[in-house]
């Protein structure tokens, strides 16, 4: 879908914004912004989308993301709600708003490459989210000069991990395209607002969103996989995926009850997607990323 565009503006007196997700009454959609954006999740599991990666969230979610890339997080808790309103710490910044040839010293090698490498989506290990995250919270209260001095210190513990993981293929490519409110946008986002809402629902059939978007099937799936890159059951079928996953390790439900609230009219089915897309079963991806508390 083509992502909306968002105009960031920092409080007067600073020159990157820092604030608690949680406290904005704005509807969660796909989007964009020209600025870097550092989100940490301390507590939360729900699905992520950035650029043509689509995977699940837990706790301790840190990902950093490089300008123009479209992204969004759904919470499980806010599932189906107008406004997300879980806690989540974001931090953004325009890549020149200390000076164009800032990041270029000898001094923020590292740093640069590690914004560079933002253009795809890049997420941190637990360990290291808890670490940035600590940070993250003084940065929201700090002032003046040790604000900055506290986000460089951010970006230099991050620029140092050697387990971040690219979240994009090296093949999307970013859009910086005009901002939207197209029929074409308004559509895409009516049909996955609708899939999202719905994930639990096994009658969720290409007929049915094709009659959504009023188009045949044929039509609609030409559309959708333009718009996503993806067809609607490959896409319904990771984010519910995604969802078994959350629910095989924060749960005690049964795999077959997980089935069935992931959307898997029948066990066989859930566990060959389950294998296809994770490849290990959902008794063995419960075994090996389980914590127990």
């Amino acid at each position: 879908m083509k992502p909306a565009f968002e105009k960031l503006v920092p409080r007067s007196g600073e020159s990157f914004r820092c604030f608690d997700r949680s406290e904005l009454s704005s509807p969660a959609k796909w989007h964009r912004h020209p600025e870097i954006e550092l989100t940490y999740v301390p507590r939360g599991s729900g699905s992520r989308i950035v650029g043509d990666h689509i995977d699940s969230y837990t706790d301790r979610d840190l990902v950093l993301l490089g300008s123009e890339l479209p992204h969004t997080w759904t919470s499980d808790e806010y599932l189906g709600q107008t406004y997300d309103r879980h806690h989540a710490i974001v931090t953004q910044f325009h890549p020149e708003f200390l000076g164009f040839e800032f990041f270029a010293c000898g001094e923020m090698t590292q740093v640069a490459g590690l914004l560079q490498r933002s253009q795809r989506g890049i997420w941190f290990p637990p360990k290291v989210a808890a670490s940035v995250g600590q940070k993250l919270d003084k940065l929201i209260a700090s002032e003046g000069a040790a604000r900055l001095l506290l986000l460089i210190s951010i970006l230099d513990e991050l620029s140092r991990c050697a387990d971040a993981v690219a979240l994009a293929t090296a093949a999307f490519r970013v859009s910086s395209g005009a901002a939207t409110g197209s029929a074409r946008e308004t559509r895409i986002q009516k049909v996955c607002d609708h899939i999202g809402d719905r994930l639990d629902d096994p009658e969720l059939t290409l007929k049915s969103l094709a009659e959504l978007a009023g188009m045949n099937s044929s039509a609609f799936t030409r559309f959708f996989k333009q718009s996503t890159g993806r067809t609607p059951s490959a896409y319904i079928g990771e984010l519910r995926i995604g969802l078994a996953c959350r629910l095989l390790t924060d749960t005690d439900d049964t795999i077959l009850s997980i089935c069935h609230q992931s959307g898997f009219s029948n066990l066989s089915n859930f566990n060959r997607r389950f294998q296809q897309m994770r490849s290990m079963t959902p008794r063995e991806y419960r075994s090996n990323f389980r914590v127990v508390t």
